[in-house]
């Protein structure tokens, strides 16, 4: 179970994406995401990370490695490279994808496959959401 304070972290987190350049935030649309999705013909996107498997930091090669192994495994899917921003300055960015045209059951078992407390998910025209996995 994830503490309130860890909680409230995700949801205050910005996900951003490099390019095209957008931040997605919980419970607010992302216009330049609505017309990402609109473009390539897809409905449901997801935005996850590999880094600080549930929420214990990692060195940055850790991470960059289990960074380098999720691009892998999304070799399949469409996606931008991102980085996952806290308000807490004691935590790093956390490098991340957002993909689109990933059904929310897939990215809920990548999520857990990279031992993520949460990943954000959502759909064509409505709010981002934080899916807890754990």
């Amino acid at each position: 179970m994830v503490s309130e304070d860890l909680r409230s972290a995700y949801i205050n987190t910005i996900f951003k994406v490099i390019q095209p350049l957008m931040e997605i935030r919980i419970g607010f649309t992302c216009d330049q995401l609505e017309t990402l999705l609109i473009e390539n013909n897809c409905s449901e996107w997801a935005y996850i990370t590999a880094y600080n498997p549930y929420s214990n930091m990692l060195s940055a090669d850790q991470n960059s490695l289990r960074h380098e192994k999720l691009r892998d495994r999304l070799q399949h899917y469409r996606f931008f490279e991102g980085e996952g921003v806290g308000r807490n300055p004691d935590w790093l960015p956390e490098k991340s994808f957002l993909i689109i045209g990933i059904t929310k059951s897939d990215a809920a078992k990548i999520g857990i496959l990279y031992e993520q407390n949460a990943i954000v998910i959502g759909e064509k025209s409505k709010p981002a959401e934080l899916l807890m996995l754990v």
